[in-house]
């Protein structure tokens, strides 16, 4: 059993168990799920990446998202580094969060929901002053997870990065400080 980090009301977030690679490449790793970031991987990168996290590289965690309820492997929500050689220098070394869900489970709120956790632990645990995202403008969905969070949108950090192909250019950056997130979570709490 893997070790839970986080947990929400429908998810846990953890780090791999046995089989989720498996998983991985039959259900995330589809033209469907990867069209906004850059298409699908040969099986032999993914296992690349799952090695690399399983050996710490990541400054930060990215975590598997499984349902509470029976476990199942739904995606990936966590933190990176913004290391593009192209992005502005406002946003070299900085912290990113991003989200990955398999297409069965789109339009059930999960990305918002593990995001938020990860949000969370952001500013909680790791006390970091502010996080970034970043998106194409085809890419509605995951830009409308990140209004959920609070986001805002920093046009003026957009950049094109050359990992994507033309049609996700220029690539779309949100951000939000800890003090509009601690604003947010105070009023989520009066709210209840």
């Amino acid at each position: 059993m893997a070790e839970v980090v986080l947990e929400t009301e429908r998810l846990i977030l953890r780090h791999e168990v046995p089989g989720d690679l498996e998983v991985w490449l039959e259900h995330m790793n589809t033209s469907q799920v990867m069209a906004m970031n850059g298409g699908a991987l040969p099986p032999e990168k993914v296992a690349e990446n799952f090695a690399k996290a399983r050996d710490g590289e990541d400054k930060w965690p990215f975590l598997f998202v499984a349902l509470k309820a029976d476990g199942t492997l739904v995606g990936k929500c966590g933190l990176a580094v913004i290391d593009s050689p192209e992005a502005p220098e406002a946003l070299a070394g900085q912290a990113q969060i991003g989200w990955s869900l398999r297409a069965d489970r789109w339009g059930q709120g999960y990305a918002t929901e593990a995001a938020s956790a990860v949000l969370a632990m952001a500013f909680e645990r790791f006390d970091l002053e502010r996080v970034y995202s970043q998106t194409s403008e085809r890419n509605r969905g995951s830009w409308r997870v990140m209004q959920r969070l609070g986001m805002s949108r920093l046009a003026d950090l957009d950049y094109n990065d050359p990992e994507f192909p033309p049609e996700d250019n220029p690539t779309m950056v949100w951000g939000i400080e800890r003090k509009a997130w601690l604003v947010s979570q105070a009023e989520a709490a009066a709210d209840a």
